[in-house]
């Protein structure tokens, strides 16, 4: 576990500078498992996902929703991906989130793409710090959806406070949420 009181931590917007690391990081082996869409990436699909992310948008059906996506920094190393987005804004592959929760809902996906970075202890870190500024500042609750094989991530979020809501798609998408207020 990282005991480190003098970790630097910072979230730099995503830039299209930032694509050839997103690139890398996508299919890194640790990454792609949860994150590549069964596909090795090229830079072009990158482009084709992220470039509207770098001006605070993703376009779905006829519409554009906010998104907001950045950089995971440590001592000013790159190191993973973050973003944020309302949860009800964008319809989930597993079915519609259930209605009990807050309507003010975050969504959050994340990774670390450095593999020296992974079970060390940033993940919570990351987490907690994301939530209390800027997420906490815009939204009441947090959800998340790990697959259910991917234990640290799931182990991750619990350390952060997350609660186990329910298990869709057959039991391979754990649902997550965390009241931040």
């Amino acid at each position: 576990m990282l005991k480190d009181a003098s970790l630097s931590l910072n979230f730099r917007p995503l830039q299209l500078v930032h694509f050839p690391l997103l690139l890398k990081w996508i299919n890194t082996k640790h990454v792609s498992r949860w994150w590549r869409e069964n596909r090795e990436w090229s830079l072009d699909d990158v482009i084709q996902k992220y470039e509207t992310y770098c001006e605070g948008y993703k376009v779905t059906g006829n519409s554009t929703k906010p998104i907001h996506a950045f950089i995971i920094e440590v001592h000013s190393q790159p190191i993973g991906f973050i973003q944020y987005y309302n949860a009800n804004d964008f319809p989930r592959e597993n079915g519609p989130l259930p209605q009990d929760l807050s309507e003010n809902l975050a969504a959050l996906d994340l990774f670390i793409g450095e593999p020296e970075f992974i079970g060390k202890g940033f993940g919570p870190l990351i987490i907690e710090a994301f939530l209390n500024d800027p997420v906490k500042l815009m939204f009441k609750a947090c959800f998340v959806d790990p697959d259910c094989a991917n234990k640290q991530a799931i182990r991750a979020y619990e350390k952060t406070g997350f609660q186990r809501i329910s298990s869709v798609s057959n039991g391979k998408i754990m649902w997550m949420v965390k009241m931040l207020s």
